[in-house]
């Protein structure tokens, strides 16, 4: 069985540098080796200056090779998250999320319609366990308390902000409209009740998704595994005497506490409790089909 992953870490952003990614991806890595017995040989990781927009392309292309056998896949970025204008109308907010190469300044970010092109060409005979340790909501500012925290977010400049606006107003425009076309004559052929009317309405709300989002199921073999709710704020922290995600921190004590043996679902819970605990406001989530929330972390489905 092949085991493979593709780590990022970067903290050498010009505009709003971190301190925690870096250590984030070198943990990790160990972990893989230590506890999955992933080779080194299959373990590519870009640090700063070396994550650079194509060359996470390319490391997505490199994780996704080898479709002959079963295969274990994880991708692990830790960095700034961002929300760019979406211009293809799918994104009910007016944004698509995205994630910050070091050289974004010129070559711009990973949108989610990027990356989610590039997990579609992951072979099906695996599965790709995604670690996101970024956020993409709130500012990039830093705590006052004895952890010294940063978030992990590229702060939005005031055009984003508008054409943002400009989008999710799009949106709704749109929707409305379409909902509109859709229950034409609906007075000349329903004389029931309020939640007839209502049925027809969800069921345009249905068909308006279907027609612009397409098929937004979860791949069968994608596990995300996601430092922080949509719209909340993912923790760069000092611990001791170093900085880490608060997220990826906790994940890796505890896979080592575990000896590896936790389902992807024990996982998440026992990190959730463990930033409560330490009063990080941040709520980790997963996201996959219900029967693959009972496996072994980094186990073949």
């Amino acid at each position: 069985m092949l085991k493979k992953a593709f780590l990022v870490g970067v903290n050498d952003y010009r505009e709003a540098p971190l301190r925690g990614c870096v250590n984030d991806i070198v943990d990790m890595q160990a972990v893989l080796r230590d506890l999955y017995e992933f080779k080194t040989e299959h373990l590519r990781v870009l640090q700063d200056k070396e994550a650079t927009q194509q060359g996470i392309i390319d490391g997505l292309n490199w994780l996704a090779e080898g479709g002959a056998e079963p295969a274990v896949r994880v991708f692990h970025y830790a960095g700034h998250g961002h929300f760019v204008p979406d211009e293809s109308g799918d994104e009910p907010d007016g944004a698509d999320e995205a994630l910050v190469p070091y050289d974004c300044a010129k070559q711009g970010f990973l949108i989610d319609d990027h990356l989610k092109h590039l997990y579609d060409r992951f072979p099906k005979n695996g599965n790709l366990t995604i670690v996101m340790d970024c956020c993409h909501s709130g500012t990039n500012q830093r705590g006052e308390d004895e952890r010294d925290i940063t978030y992990r977010f590229m702060p939005l400049t005031f055009e984003e902000r508008k054409a943002i606006a400009g989008a999710k107003r799009k949106f709704h425009a749109d929707q409305r409209t379409f909902i509109m076309q859709e229950l034409q004559g609906l007075k000349s052929t329903t004389r029931g009740p309020d939640p007839e009317i209502q049925r027809h309405i969800d069921a345009a709300l249905k068909k308006f998704e279907k027609q612009r989002f397409g098929d937004v199921s979860i791949r069968s073999g994608n596990v995300l595994l996601a430092a922080c709710q949509s719209d909340q704020k993912a923790a760069d922290a000092k611990f001791g005497k170093t900085y880490h995600g608060a997220f990826t921190h906790t994940l890796v004590r505890l896979l080592r506490e575990s000896a590896g043996r936790l389902s992807y679902y024990d996982l998440i819970e026992q990190i959730g409790d463990e930033l409560a605990a330490l009063k990080f406001t941040q709520i980790p989530q997963l996201e996959c089909e219900d029967e693959k929330k009972g496996a072994e972390v980094f186990s073949l489905f």
